[in-house]
C-alpha cells in the first residue's frame, strides 16, 4: 500500500507548526518533502511520524467505520462529526467490525503500539470493534492511549449491518468446518443469507 502523503496544511495541523516553518525546513533539508506535478508540497506519513517523535507529539486520531460501500454517506457524516469536534486526523474503514484485518484499523493499531497516539476518538464503541472493546481499551491504555467515545448511549446499528455481521460469523465457522472452497460451505452461507434477509 503506498504511503500516505499529507498536504502542507494537514502537516501543519498534525505537527503544530506554521507553514513557513515547514517551507524553511524544506529549503534547509531538515524535512523530506515530495512535490506534485504542479509543484505543491506533500509530506510523507513516515516523515510526519518522525517529527512527531522528535518533538514529543502524540496524535489524536478519530476512527470511523461502516460495513459496506452503500453506507458511504454515513461514513462521511461520521468523519464530519469528528472534525467538528476538533479531530484533525481521521482513519476510516469500510468493512465489518468483526474483521480484524481492516487496513485503517491495523494502521491505527500499529501507531498505538508504537506509542504515537494520545487519544482515539470514536462516535460509539462498535465503530472500533464489535466485540472486545474493553480488552482493546486495556491494550491502548498500556501504551498511553485513551479512547474517547462521543456517544455513550447504545446505538442500534442498521439492520443490514447486523445481518452482515451474523453472516460473517457463520461464514467463518462454516469455512473452518467444511473448508472455505467447499460446496457445503457455500450452501450454508447461502442459506444464512436467505434466512436473515427475509422480511
Amino acid at each position: 500500500m503506498p504511503e500516505r502523503l499529507y498536504t502542507l496544511k494537514e502537516a501543519c495541523l498534525l505537527l503544530g507548526l506554521h507553514p513557513r516553518t515547514i517551507q524553511k525546513w524544506d529549503k534547509q533539508g531538515k524535512i523530506r518533502v515530495l512535490r506534485t506535478l504542479g509543484g505543491r508540497r506533500r509530506i510523507p506519513e513516515s516523515e510526519i511520524r518522525r517529527l512527531q517523535g522528535e518533538r514529543g507529539i502524540r496524535s489524536i486520531i478519530g476512527y470511523a467505520r461502516v460495513s459496506s460501500p452503500t453506507q458511504r454517506d454515513d461514513l462521511e457524516r461520521q468523519v464530519e462529526y469528528l472534525r467538528q469536534r476538533g479531530v484533525q486526523e481521521v482513519v476510516t474503514d469500510i468493512g465489518s467490525g468483526l474483521n480484524e484485518k481492516r487496513r485503517g484499523f491495523l494502521r491505527l493499531l500499529d501507531r498505538v503500539l508504537h506509542n504515537e497516539v494520545d487519544k482515539v476518538v470514536v462516535l460509539c464503541e462498535d465503530r472500533l470493534t464489535r466485540f472486545g472493546f474493553d480488552t482493546l481499551r486495556i491494550v491502548f491504555e498500556a501504551h498511553g492511549t485513551t479512547i474517547e467515545v462521543l456517544n455513550h448511549v447504545e446505538i442500534k446499528s442498521p439492520r443490514q449491518e447486523v445481518v452482515e455481521d451474523l453472516i460473517t460469523i457463520i461464514s467463518h465457522f462454516s469455512g473452518r468446518i467444511y473448508g472455505m472452497r467447499s460446496r457445503k460451505h457455500r450452501e450454508v452461507v447461502k442459506r444464512a443469507e436467505e434466512l436473515f434477509t427475509q422480511t
